[in-house]
This record gives C-alpha cells, structure tokens and sequence, in this order.
C-alpha cells in the first residue's frame, strides 16, 4: 500500500524564479516550429527514483511497459502484449522490438531486466504493490521477460502506468542524464526552463513539429498573460500549470481557446476521524445535508465542476455505483442533529452541555480558492445552525496539522488518473499507510480490512470488494464529496488540434499542429 505523499511531489521547486512578464518571443525569432508549454516548477534531471523533478515532465522522455489509456484503458508501450497468470502469481510481457534508448541503447530484457530492479522489491517503494510483491524476474528470450509475484496483485497492470518510477532509463545513462525511449530528448534544463527536442528515431507517432520549452512561470496571472501576449502557447491542467476556472473565463473572453472536460479527481471535504465533534455521524450527516454543491460547482468553479456524492468519477476505473447528488436540505440536517440528541435550531446546537462548534482547516497555499469554498460552505452551515470557525493557515502549517488530524474539517482531494481507485483507497483511507503531509480523508478500524480485501481481490469478485468500501464510506458518511473539478487547459489559436492528455500528469503535444 502506499507510503509516500504523491501530491507532495508535484509541489516542488516552488522556489523557481516568478517571471511577471517573459520575454518576448516571435514567430520571426524561430520559435514557428516551437510549442511553449508553461509549468508551475522546474524539471530538474528527471530522476526515476528520487522526488526532485515535476510529474508532469517524465512523460514524454521516458515510456512504461503499458501507458494509461481512456478510463484507465491499458494500451501498449514498451510491451506490445502481457499475460497475467491465472494464480497471480506471474506476469509475462512481450517487449517492442527495435527500439533503442536516445543514446543508441538498445531496449530489450536487460534494459528491462536493470529498470525494474531498481524499484522492485526495494522498500522505498513498497507503496507500489507489485514493488512490495516482487520475487524474481525472469529473461525468457532476448524480448521477453516474467515478473515474478509473492502474491497476487490485482492492480499491478494500472500500477505500470503510473508516472514515477515504473518508465525506463537508459543503463548507460550517466547520473543527472534522462535518457529515455520517449517522443521527445531533454537538450537543456535549469531553473528557468527545459528545452527537448524531437526523437526522429521514436517508435510511436512522432510529434508534428520538432522542439518543446517547458517554461516555468509559478504564478498563474503571469501565465496568462504571457498566453494573451503570445509568449506561451498552453497553460493549464492541475499537475503543470494549473489554471482557474475564473482565469479561463476571462481567457475565452478575449479569444483564447479554453478546453475542458470532466476529470479524475474528486475534491473532498473530510471529517477528521480524531475528532470528537466529527465522531458523531449525526454531525456529519447535517454537514452532508446542508451543502448545495450544485452551487459551489456553479458559483465557485465558474461551471468548471461537476457536484458529486461518489468517492471516485465515472472517469477512473472501478469507481463503483452512482448516487444521486442530495439537494442541499436545511430541515434534513437539522432533523438529522435532533435524531442523534442534540438540541437547538437555526441559532446553536448543543449537547450535553456541549456547543455544537466546527474547526474548518484551509489553506490557499496548499488548495488555492479553498478559502472562498470555506466561506460558501460556512454560510451554508450557518443556516442549519452549525457555528463553523475558518483557520486559514500557510503551507507548511497546514502539511502539519492535516496528518495530526487537529482540524474538524478540511479538503482533500483523490489522485485522479493514473492513481486511482487502488492509489487513494490504499493511502487516504488505510490506517497503517504514511502519506506524509496530505494526511487522510478518514480511517476506521472497520474500513482497514474493507480496503485491504478490495486491494487484493481480483477478477470478477474485484467490483464487489471495491463497492463494499463504496457503501461503508457512504453508510457511515465518512466523507463528504463536493465536487468533481474538470480538466482546464486554455491555448494560443496558433495551436491547432489540441486535445487534452490523456491524464494531468501528461504534457499535451499529441496531435498539435502550430500555425
């Protein structure tokens, strides 16, 4: 299960310069055949195994044995085919043939074989399943080898798609070169920008014109600015340069082209599972009931959400049986307070002597809009007679109050595509698993053996296990799921043919023209 903070690794370099205006770049100064993609934080050396580079960068230089496809489709990369053993136990793969690292290595099992030791069965990184389970691997032929499990690992096929460490580095490759079989060779990076340019001699579709920048430029108005002057030609998607759903708004305005559709991630308000006032299910059914996440979706998302009452979207796999999105109902909370014995109406609650007082944990730093949410939902409680208290902190506060579970109330949100389900059921909702500064939406002792069998159940029986944690986090109200924020990228109208990637971990170039 997992034991590392995987949207802690998507917040570094946030010490890279903050460029108010970039520099001017026109299609007279060579840059017709250049697509200028703005990231939030530097590259660095796109170390496999250490968190010292952005996710979204590996990507395009280095390819997995099986990419994530459409609603967690698994499509072929370096593995043309693999057969999973009806025990479990074993994992063949067919490598692709003919292909070769940008340095000339060829790929074959002992490019193979050398990749995967270096995170299977290393306790690093025991959070990746098939990791912990690894036994052995076996070279069958020149272009196939067996992986070798401990034990069954249903979700071990969606774990080779995951962005880091699974992808494949040359063995030549010297320290702080990444060296890959991907569409694109890193030419240069450092702080301010990485520059790649075309792998002629990549085995897929070969991208349609022939050098990407990656420019890093922090602050979201500065990157749209610089798309409005011409300077950047894509902004957006959460994990490389987020974009808000107010900024893309004013973009389309002023004829950008904005592209969005639903995404993987499910923002969450969780309950603290430490705290005495949220140990109370009648609570929690009240703050359930007196939230319009209709209107937080429209209001607050600028209609760039879908509200929610599911865990997981329809968008990632197994995500299990729809409920229908409650209509925020005053009455219902209310009724539901006065079931569970607390006394009081619109003006207070209490109980046993006790106010009914909610500490509400934000941060703008850590989950940027997240004290506007707070306000709407204090509002909205305030009516049912919830008196709900904002703590608005910085970043390092809240990486320290969130894990130590010292707030009543806080937002969360799953890991979306390629992580989940299996990636925020095994860390977010799991007692034993450390997920450092992203805490957990909520644990039980009850819920621990429910993941843990949904985790190492597979085939047919696999859905079953997986809506049984479905229905006790919904039974129990263990969290309360707001909304599901659409992808949101916005382009220069230069860029032709542009579609979203795949997941937000993915750089768009697929299919891009530039005019």
């Amino acid at each position: 299960m997992p034991t590392l903070s995987r949207r802690s690794l998507l917040t570094i370099a946030t010490a890279a310069p903050l460029f108010a205006i970039l520099p001017k770049i026109t299609l007279a100064d060579g840059h017709g055949d250049t697509l200028r993609v703005a990231i939030a934080g530097e590259t660095g050396d796109l170390d496999l195994l250490q968190n010292v580079s952005t996710l979204s960068s590996y990507t395009i230089v280095f390819d997995g044995l099986i990419h994530y496809g459409p609603g967690g489709t698994l499509e072929p990369g370096l593995a043309t085919a693999w057969t999973v053993a009806e025990d479990g136990l074993s994992i063949s793969f067919d490598l692709r043939e003919g292909v070769s690292f940008s340095d000339g290595t060829p790929f074959d099992a002992d490019a193979a074989e050398w990749n995967l030791l270096r995170w299977m069965g290393v306790a690093d990184f025991s959070w990746i399943g098939i990791a912990d389970a690894y036994d052995s691997i076996v070279k069958d032929a020149p272009n196939k080898i067996t992986v070798k499990l401990k034990r069954p690992v249903p979700a071990a096929l969606l774990e080779l798609t995951i962005v880091r460490p699974v992808r494949f580095l040359s063995p030549k490759a010297a320290a702080g070169q990444p060296i890959g079989t991907g569409p694109w060779i890193v030419e240069s990076f450092d702080a301010t920008k990485t520059v790649l340019t075309r792998n002629d001699a990549y085995w897929g579709e070969k991208p349609a014109f022939s050098r990407l920048e990656l420019l890093v430029v922090p602050d979201e108005l500065a990157r749209a600015n610089a798309l409005r002057a011409g300077d950047l030609d894509v902004i957006g998607g959460d994990w490389v340069a987020a974009l808000s759903p107010r900024r893309a708004k004013a973009l389309e305005g002023e004829g950008m082209i904005v592209v969005a559709e639903p995404g993987t991630a499910t923002t969450i308000l969780g309950y603290s599972p430490k705290s005495p006032m949220m140990q109370d299910k009648a609570v929690r059914d009240a703050i359930f009931l007196g939230i319009d996440r209709a209107a937080v979706a429209a209001v607050l998302f600028e209609g760039y959400a879908d509200p929610t009452a599911d865990i997981f979207p329809t968008t990632v796999p197994t995500a299990g049986m729809r409920h229908d999105v409650p209509a925020r109902d005053v009455a219902a909370a209310q009724a539901a307070l006065t079931a569970g014995g607390w006394a009081g109406d619109a003006s207070g609650w209490t109980k046993d002597g006790t106010a009914l007082e909610i500490d509400f944990l934000v941060s703008d730093e850590s989950f940027p809009g997240s004290r506007r949410i707070a306000e709407m939902i204090q509002g909205m409680l305030s009516e049912v007679g919830l008196k709900v208290n904002i703590s608005s902190v910085d970043n390092a506060t809240m990486h320290e109050r969130r894990p130590a579970f010292q707030y009543d109330l806080t937002f969360f949100a799953t890991y979306g595509a390629p992580y989940d389900p299996h990636g925020s059921l095994g860390a977010s909702f799991v007692t034993a698993s450390d997920t450092g500064p992203d805490g957990k939406i909520y644990i039980h002792p009850d819920l621990d053996p429910l993941v843990a069998t949904a985790l190492e159940t597979g085939g047919d029986a696999r859905e079953g296990a997986m809506q049984a944690v479905y229905d006790w986090l919904y039974d129990n109200t263990a969290a309360c799921p707001l909304v599901v924020t659409q992808r949101i990228w916005a382009v220069n109208p230069r860029v032709k043919g542009f579609a979203l990637p795949v997941t937000d971990y993915d750089i768009p170039f697929k299919g891009i023209t530039l005019g």
